[in-house]
């Protein structure tokens, strides 16, 4: 027998929607939330904001402070650096799965999440560009087909999803030189080196620590500069 499949509670919803905005850029990091707000927004009471909040903190998604209040999170470059060494464990290993399980399929969907990136760099869209870098490495984890590597994965990767759209958007982080990394980490999944793929994806995963260590020393320079 399968079992029965629970409907999401208003909780879920509530929580999937804030959820979206922060990852996708619309909610932006280090703002301020208020559950009246967003209750009205989403047309939803208070007490499911409230609940979704709570669950979106233990995500680190938000921060919920009993004086200040609750605020969309801020990462710190300690922060950034392990959740990139979560990732890169996470994906490397996934991506050699797939490789070896599920060629096919793997190719298939990398390179659809590349067309969608390609078609938006060709646009001047970051926005477009980031929902299929998201695609792209969403592809990896799923083409493991190891259901409980993937809930590990979603449980836990949506502020390095913000982080990114954060970047790309934001930032304009280097979008041509994510493409290369992108396409390399695909022919090397074709032609089924997974040691090459592994290599590139690392390579690729570390420069997003990186480009958030050159923000934060680019805000350091520009504070002191204001100062004097």
């Amino acid at each position: 027998m399968q079992p029965v499949e629970h409907p999401k509670s208003l909780m879920e919803v509530t929580a999937e929607k804030i959820r979206d905005a922060i990852v996708s850029g619309e909610l932006s990091l280090g703002s301020k939330l208020s559950e009246q707000r967003l209750a009205d927004v989403l047309g939803v009471s208070r007490s499911p904001v409230r609940d979704a909040l709570a669950a979106l903190q233990s995500e680190g998604l938000v921060t919920i402070s009993p004086k200040r209040g609750t605020f969309v999170f801020t990462p710190d470059l300690r922060v950034v650096d392990e959740l990139c060494e979560h990732r890169a464990i996470l994906e490397t290993a996934a991506l050699r799965l797939g490789i070896e399980r599920n060629h096919v399929g793997l190719i298939r969907e990398l390179e659809k999440a590349s067309a969608a990136m390609e078609r938006a760099l060709n646009a001047k869209d970051p926005h477009g560009y980031t929902l299929g870098d998201h695609q792209f490495h969403d592809a990896i984890i799923h083409g493991a087909s190891n259901r409980s590597l993937e809930k590990s994965y979603n449980l836990t990767i949506s502020p390095l999803k913000a982080l990114r759209t954060h970047l790309f958007t934001i930032m304009s982080e280097n979008t041509d030189r994510s493409m290369g990394e992108h396409t390399a980490v695909i022919e090397a999944a074709r032609a089924k080196d997974a040691d090459r793929a592994v290599s590139c994806l690392e390579e690729h995963i570390g420069h997003l620590a990186e480009a958030f260590r050159a923000k934060l020393s680019s805000d350091e320079t520009g504070n002191v500069k204001r100062a004097v």
